[in-house]
């Protein structure tokens, strides 16, 4: 059974501003969970930021600040 993803490398990480489409910030992530490594991008709905990673949903937690984030990821 493969582990609980980790985030390795944050690619980009945006924060929306006027015209964009997007209400939280947002990017591309490097995943890995000790057998697989995959770029991951943000998705949003309503509730939360997430991932989804091996076909399995993950959400997006930003423990830091707005501009400094150190982001973690929960299963669903």
């Amino acid at each position: 059974m493969a582990n609980t993803p980790v985030i390795k490398k944050i690619k980009s990480w945006a924060i929306p501003m006027f015209g964009n489409s997007h209400c939280a910030p947002y990017g591309v992530l490097v995943v890995s969970d000790g057998e697989t490594t995959k770029e991951c991008r943000t998705q949003e709905n309503p509730c939360h930021t997430y991932i989804t990673f091996k076909r399995k949903r993950y959400i997006v937690v930003n423990s830091g600040q707005l501009y400094f984030p150190r982001l973690h990821i929960e299963p669903i």
